[in-house]
């Protein structure tokens, strides 16, 4: 049980400082300094505050920031609140306005990089608390006004970067406080002479863009460790004479490019391996005169004024691996300059003034010729090169190859830009393990044989672009047959013709493509390729046919249906015409007819015949209103009744509107009444004229006129405004009306009532009646004006 709790406590206590790890994180990162950037999530854990304008230290960086940036601002001071970042290990400061640190640094104690350049500190004492931070190891101080490094003091500072300042003395006293500096950089100081600074520890020294003068042999004797020392760009820096030359027995890589030197001076340094002399004055290389630089392996003379090579100039190096003598004016090269470098790989002699091949004697890997004005080279040229697997001779005069170009070795060939005309059949037949070769930017205009191809099977690459090819089709099939297949050796569409003048500037495939595919098609072939066109073309005619008639068919359907829409209007237009030719007529016949005397002038209730003979009224008495007829415009007046029965209506809930699809339909059900009852009335016209003809003094048919004239004064009203229309009644008002009928003991029509027709020049003012007489007869009073 022990074990078991043991463990459980083993397992839950890492997983709790996680968490707490976690929560802690997660905490911070919610706080997070205005106008910066928080990465605490990720390792380190960075808050980044660069080119913000700030001008005071920021609050609120979190306590488990590892690198803080606050490069590019406006900082004049640090506050003592830096103190809190305990878990800090790099702190930029850079390009700020700072002239000092705070006096007190203890608690970041994991502190390892820290870059103060780049900004107006005057004195090293006013950094000098930088000896409190002891993990320190990187410091940068570039850039500030400091005159000197005295003073600087840190017991595990490693690398000081104090380029660009005001540094003018380098003496024994500058690094006396460092005692573990391995690392110091003083490039773009004005720094004049150097008095023997002293550093048991110092192995990297750059002292570039000054302007030493003088360097005594024994002027790094008190840097035993030195390995490297770089003094590019001093021009007027002497360390070597005939007499006497700059000293030390550890010092490796020596880097004096851009700085004037007529002599190397390297033979009181024996220990070096790499040698950067470039872009010097050095005209003269005597015999051996690297002969105590034993250990020399890289070695670089390019860009100086060299004329010649000694048969003994490069004696005694034997492990040297790169020579540059690039960019000199060597006109020729003893064949026998470096037999003495058994482990040279890389030789350049690019950028000279050889004007032949030369023969050399040596076991080097990589040749570089390019950029001289080598004309011609014999085939055993290569032959004492047993080494030699890349020569380039790229940008020379050479106008063709040698034949029987002999290496067992060779796998690159480059003859980029040069004035080769044509290619033996046997150019590179003693080539076996050729595998790149780059022909272009030449002159060559005939296709080549792929015979002369035949003996290199490891050949993979052949660059032929930029040449003046002459396409002759029949030629140059085999040849691009072999560039691209099976395994393309070259891309097709850099391959572009000059002549034919019909061609120029088409590639090899598109100029050639219909010589090179017509044995491709055979005459069977041809045949169905004939029939299939000709099976194409008439499926497109029979389409085309078909689809005009069909638009023909469609239009003269369209012109028919015309035709109908026309005549059927032509006939409701005559219809129209005749029946309001028949309304004129009955018009005038009602005007010559005699008035009839109204019933409530009547004494007694009316007779039978009188009660026949009496007009009908269009509506129910309880929706008689009053219409009146006013220069051709009807005019409606509810009556009282229908009012009150109106405001009884109103009283009621109001009803939740209809949406727009019941409205439409009630119009369309609306329209198709009115269609219905026109119909109706014209049809009752006709059949109540010839009533009229046959016998005009009967009291029915004069009845049956009299409802056919209100008939049609209902259409009038009805194809009025929409404001003077009466409202259609509901199933619920007619039962309620049918009632009221039957409760007053009498039958009221809603669909029929007379009215007397007077001319559209009259108003006609047609009142309801209060209540029914006794004798069944219906009061109508007309008012003529």
């Amino acid at each position: 049980m022990e074990a078991r709790s043991m463990r459980r406590r083993g397992v839950f206590l890492p997983s709790l400082i996680t968490w707490l790890t976690i929560l802690s994180i997660a905490r911070c990162q919610s706080i997070c300094p205005a106008r910066c950037l928080c990465h605490l999530s990720q390792l380190p854990r960075t808050v980044e505050c660069s080119k913000q304008g700030l001008q005071i230290f920021p609050e609120n960086i979190s306590d488990v920031v590892e690198h803080l940036d606050l490069s590019s601002n406006l900082l004049s001071e640090i506050t003592d609140e830096v103190n809190r970042l305990i878990e800090l290990q790099y702190l930029n400061l850079a390009k700020n306005q700072l002239s000092s640190l705070p006096r007190n640094l203890e608690e970041l104690r994991k502190l390892r990089r820290l870059d103060l350049s780049d900004n107006i500190i005057v004195n090293t004492a006013d950094i000098a608390s930088i000896s409190q931070l002891p993990s320190l190891t990187v410091l940068y101080i570039s850039r500030n006004l400091l005159p000197d490094l005295k003073g600087l003091t840190s017991e595990v500072l490693q690398a000081v970067d104090a380029g660009h300042c005001l540094i003018k003395e380098f003496n024994n006293e500058s690094l006396s406080e460092l005692p573990v500096l391995t690392t110091l950089s003083l490039a773009g100081n004005p720094l004049r002479s150097i008095e023997t600074p002293v550093s048991k520890t110092l192995r990297w020294l750059d002292m570039s863009d000054c302007v030493l003068n003088y360097l005594y042999p024994d002027t790094f004797s008190g840097l035993p460790e030195l390995e490297e020392l770089r003094l590019i760009n001093n021009p007027t820096l002497v360390y070597s004479t005939r007499h006497s030359t700059l000293e030390h027995l550890k010092l490796k890589k020596l880097d004096v490019s851009r700085c004037n030197l007529d002599r190397p001076g390297l033979h009181g340094l024996p220990s070096l391996t790499q040698a950067r002399l470039s872009r010097n004055t050095i005209r003269l290389l005597p015999d051996r005169i690297f002969a105590k630089n034993k250990q020399l392996t890289h070695l670089y003379l390019n860009a100086n004024n060299l004329e010649r090579l000694n048969v003994s100039t490069f004696e005694g190096l034997v492990r040297l691996q790169v020579l540059d003598l690039s960019a000199n004016s060597l006109g020729e090269v003893h064949r026998l300059a470096f037999r003495d470098n058994i482990d040279l790989r890389l030789l350049n002699l690019s950028y000279n003034s050889l004007n032949r091949f030369p023969d050399l004697s040596t076991l080097v890997t990589s040749l570089d010729l390019s950029f001289n004005l080598i004309s011609h080279f014999r085939a055993n040229s290569l032959e004492e090169m047993p080494r030699l697997r890349s020569l380039n001779l790229k940008d020379n005069h050479l106008q063709s190859l040698p034949r029987n170009l002999n290496s067992r070795t060779l796998r690159i060939l480059n003859v980029q830009r040069n004035r080769i005309i044509e290619l033996h059949n046997d150019s590179f037949a003693e080539l076996p393990l050729l595998q790149k070769i780059d022909l272009s930017g030449n002159r060559l205009t005939e296709a080549m044989d792929p015979d002369i191809f035949r003996n290199n099977p490891d050949l993979a690459v052949i660059h032929l672009e930029d040449n003046p090819w002459r396409c002759d089709c029949a030629q140059l099939y085999v040849t691009f047959e072999y560039l691209t297949v099976p395994s393309p050796k070259i891309v097709g569409s850099t391959l572009i013709c000059q002549s034919p003048a019909n061609v120029s500037g088409y590639s090899w495939e598109a100029a050639c493509f219909d010589a090179w595919n017509t044995d491709i098609y055979y005459s069977k072939d041809r045949t169905w390729g004939m029939v299939m066109i000709s099976l194409l073309i008439l499926v497109v005619l029979c389409g085309s046919v078909i689809s005009i008639k069909h638009t023909l068919k469609i239009k003269r359907r369209v012109l028919e249906q015309r035709q109908r829409e026309l005549a059927e209007e032509r006939e409701r237009l005559r219809l129209l015409q005749r029946r309001n030719q028949r309304l004129e007529e009955e018009v005038e016949e009602l005007e010559t007819e005699e008035i009839r005397i109204n019933p409530l002038e009547l004494v007694g209730p009316p007779s039978y015949e009188e009660a026949v003979q009496m007009p009908r009224l269009a509506h129910s008495m309880d929706a008689l209103n009053e219409i009146s007829i006013e220069n051709g415009t009807l005019r409606s007046i509810n009556s009282m009744d229908n009012l009150r029965t109106k405001k009884r209506r109103t009283r009621r809930p109001r009803k939740r509107t209809q949406s727009e699809d019941d409205l439409l339909r009630r119009e369309e059900r609306r329209q198709e009444r009115i269609r219905r009852e026109r119909n109706n009335s014209s049809g009752n016209i006709c059949d109540t004229d010839q009533q009229h003809n046959t016998n005009p003094r009967n009291p029915r048919t004069s009845s049956a006129r009299r409802s056919r004239r209100h008939s049609v004064v209902d259409e009038v009203i009805e194809s009025s405004s929409s404001k003077d229309r009466p409202r259609p009644q509901t199933p619920t008002s007619r039962r309620r009306k049918r009632r009221q009928v039957f409760r007053n003991e009498h039958v009221t029509d809603d669909e029929d009532s007379d009215v007397q027709a007077i001319s559209s020049n009259r108003s006609i003012v047609i009142k309801e009646l209060k209540r029914e007489p006794k004798g069944g007869c219906r009061e109508s009073f007309v008012e003529r004006e």
